[in-house]
């Protein structure tokens, strides 16, 4: 095993970074991840009204990708970057749902890192199905208690999106997280 691929094994077995790389790292992914985010709720409006499909995979993604490249704290505070501005901005209803929302998702996350190498599809699949599960049960919340959006259209809407994220969440933050370590751009 070369030198690269050890130091990148203890890089990602770390459970904390507070260095201003990750620190501001986050705070700019944040930001772009409330662009993104605003941009793929404005294709799921167009697509169907009801649906989160591209904002559930990229919001997925993002979650995701911030624990794997700078931990924890910067995986909050990415992902809470990202539903302040939503509440600020009043992108939804459910905005102020995405505050426990995103923080329970990103602290699943990185559980799962704890516990898993994240070499393998599989460690990924989990971390994303333990993420997805646990930002879609406090946004099924929301729509129950803000919109009274009926149990059953519940259980489908947070399926569906569930379903979503993980397959397309796992997908593009292997794959991302991949590419960027082979380009060596956060060293």
């Amino acid at each position: 095993m070369n030198n690269v691929s050890m130091a990148q094994k203890v890089e990602s077995r770390k459970k904390t970074r507070f260095d201003t790389k990750a620190l501001v790292g986050a705070v700019i992914l944040g930001i772009v991840f409330v662009l993104v985010q605003q941009i793929a709720h404005r294709i799921d409006a167009l697509i169907n009204p009801a649906s989160t499909i591209i904002g559930g995979v990229t919001w997925a993604m993002f979650t995701g990708l911030t624990v794997l490249l700078f931990k924890q704290p910067a995986g909050l505070i990415t992902v809470e970057v990202q539903a302040l501005v939503a509440v600020a901005s009043g992108l939804s209803p459910l905005s102020i749902f995405f505050i426990p929302s995103n923080g329970l998702a990103s602290i699943g996350y990185t559980l799962v890192t704890w516990k898993f190498s994240m070499e393998k599809w599989s460690h990924h699949l989990l971390a994303q199905i333990v993420s997805n599960v646990l930002g879609n049960i406090v946004v099924g919340i929301g729509l129950y208690m803000v919109l009274a959006v009926p149990i059953p259209a519940i259980l489908v809407s947070s399926t569906i999106t569930t379903l979503v994220g993980v397959v397309g969440g796992t997908i593009l933050t292997k794959k991302v997280y991949e590419g960027i370590h082979k380009s060596g751009v956060l060293k």
